[in-house]
């Protein structure tokens, strides 16, 4: 069976960038070290476990993961 890929966003108008991404999925998220937030939009099968984390850990809401086509 194929794994569908995920793709993830965030909406940089309600991020206020606390960082629980990063501590729940490090390998796709990072905060610079002028306070903005990096991530990477195609997210490997290894990691969805860690995005879906980050998902649900964000405070603001501001992490979507969908899948991709």
């Amino acid at each position: 069976m194929k794994q569908r890929r995920q793709r993830l966003s965030v909406d940089n108008g309600r991020c206020r960038r606390y960082g629980f991404c990063v501590a729940e999925a490090p390998a796709l998220f990072r905060l610079t070290e002028t306070g903005g937030l990096r991530y990477l939009r195609n997210v490997p099968a290894a990691q969805v476990a860690a995005a879906q984390s980050a998902v649900r850990n964000c405070p603001t809401l501001a992490i979507l993961l969908e899948e991709r086509r």
